[in-house]
């Protein structure tokens, strides 16, 4: 078995893309038709440009992030012998060795599978992180489903459940090597 590498997928960020762009294009429609539209379960004009200005906003945000990964693709996940990375772009170095992960579940939230990678010490890379925010959201993920990482299939250009055989597979051939 080789070292895996999967990457954001490129259709799921034309198709963000694409949505964001028409979202856009709507708000700056109610920003600047606010006092036409005053007829609809919105009666004032302010309300209505504050949706606008909150479209354009979070949606353009969208349409940045759509064309960074659009024009290149980001890598994601490194499966490979010695273990898995779950954050790449932050560092190379930084992985999960098999022999430090229990398994792997699925779960369905909304129509989402993720899938949670089990770890045998939870709080030391709750510990070993430094940002503040993924801290808190690694601590979510603790108390919710006793394991800092998860993986959502979603946003990469591979199934959930290609993926869930693939880290099985690996995980399977590899767990007892030091």
């Amino acid at each position: 078995m080789d070292r895996i590498e999967i990457y954001s997928s490129k259709k799921k960020s034309l198709m963000l893309l694409i949505v964001s762009i028409v979202f856009v294009v709507l708000g700056f429609w109610l920003l600047l038709e606010a006092n036409n539209l005053t007829g609809w379960k919105a009666r004032s004009p302010i309300f209505t440009r504050g949706i606008g200005i909150a479209s354009i906003l979070f949606f353009g945000l969208g349409v940045f992030i759509g064309l960074k990964r659009l024009i290149k693709s980001e890598i994601a996940l490194i499966i490979d012998t010695k273990g898995l990375n779950m954050n790449p772009k932050k560092s190379l170095n930084e992985f999960i060795k098999w022999s430090d992960i229990n398994g792997f579940e699925e779960i369905k939230i909304q129509n989402t599978q993720i899938v949670i990678v089990g770890v045998k010490n939870p709080e030391y890379w709750l510990d070993k992180e430094t940002s503040g925010f993924r801290r808190k959201l690694m601590q979510f993920n603790i108390n919710n489903y006793n394991s800092p990482f998860n993986i959502a299939a979603s946003g990469l250009d591979i199934t959930s459940h290609k993926l869930i055989d693939t880290l099985n597979n690996y995980y399977d051939s590899h767990k007892n090597e030091a």
